[in-house]
């Protein structure tokens, strides 16, 4: 998950408002409020860094989250926020509550455990060790549930499809081979969704992406990320397609082959028959047998991309088998008490 997604949440939302009432920022000034209750006037473009001292505490606390500049420095450094922006400082808030772990606790209801888990993260919380005034657990929850919070089990909130499909034309031409793995088509997309949910964060986090606009693009204007992307990609090309679903079909075609039922019932030879015809009619209007022939030019590139289809369909179905089998041999063969 990503703080974006955790943002989705009505119950992160409402527990990001109660923090701030905590930390005395409910305010319309509460994004540019520095620790003490003093403004910074230099705008969002970073954390303001400075430091601000009253009675015994000296801090550098500032936004609606009292973010310290190290902290906003280390959040900037994992999730490429751009400014200090009151969006961004929201994203930076979910996401130091992802890293406590709340956001199974506030899914659930339980807010007095998310409380307890943040309250080393947030001084004004009920519990929170650092001394200083804290809130109680009663005018916090008010505020919780004021501001659309539940005290009920929730549904984990899931990505929203329409970004993801988004972000998948950057992708397919990033990374030419997911089109074979995925589907070009919106459709195939969906029923994979669980791969193109996994290429995109895996994408994301190869470039240091806080959502998929963003990954977009960088895909579009960044050579670099392109590459950076391939690359995460090749790694984990076999976990992708494993989620894809291209092992399971290889595995039922072989299971119905084994079962000795008679070839020509298998589901692949099927589909291989009624899709041999095509090659024929394609053959046939690149050579000049149907209508009128096709140029030179045109002629050799579909004969090159017919004939490297057909051989990679061959060398990549035989690769996948042995290394399927290799892999099971490995797995079962292996004598007890050896990895």
């Amino acid at each position: 998950m990503t703080p974006a997604e955790a943002l989705r949440s009505a119950n992160v939302r409402a527990f990001l408002a109660a923090l701030r009432f905590g930390e005395g920022t409910s305010g319309p000034d509460g994004y540019r409020t520095l620790f003490g209750g003093e403004l910074f006037e230099n705008g969002f473009v970073d954390h303001p860094r400075r430091a601000v001292t009253r009675g015994s505490l000296t801090s550098t606390a500032a936004g609606a989250y009292q973010f310290l500049s190290r902290t906003w420095d280390g959040l900037v450094k994992r999730y490429v926020f751009p400014d200090f922006s009151p969006e961004s400082q929201d994203l930076g808030a979910a996401a130091l509550v992802m890293g406590r772990g709340v956001i199974p606790a506030l899914l659930a209801g339980r807010l007095d455990e998310a409380v307890r888990l943040c309250n080393r993260e947030w001084a004004s919380l009920p519990g929170s060790p650092y001394g200083q005034p804290v809130v109680t657990l009663a005018q916090f929850t008010k505020h919780y549930t004021e501001a659309g919070g539940s005290l009920l089990p929730q549904p984990e909130e899931k990505p929203v499809l329409p970004f993801i499909l988004a972000a998948l034309p950057a992708l397919f031409e990033a990374v030419p081979k997911l089109v074979e793995a995925l589907g070009s088509g919106t459709e195939r997309s969906e029923k994979n969704l669980k791969a193109v949910t996994a290429v995109v964060e895996i994408a994301k986090t190869a470039v240091g992406a806080v959502n998929e606009q963003q990954l977009v693009e960088k895909l579009q204007s960044d050579p670099a990320s392109v590459a950076a992307v391939r690359e995460a990609v090749e790694k984990n090309w076999f976990t992708i397609v494993d989620i894809a679903g291209v092992p399971e079909a290889r595995k039922a075609d072989l299971a119905f082959v084994t079962s000795g039922a008679q070839v020509w019932r298998s589901p692949a030879f099927l589909i291989a028959l009624l899709l041999l015809p095509l090659v024929y009619m394609i053959v046939g209007s690149v050579v000049g047998l149907f209508g009128e022939g096709f140029s030179p030019d045109v002629r050799a590139a579909i004969a090159n991309g017919i004939v490297g289809l057909i051989l990679g369909s061959i060398v990549g179905f035989y690769y996948g088998g042995v290394a399927a089998n290799s892999s099971g041999t490995r797995k079962t063969d292996a004598p007890a008490g050896e990895k």
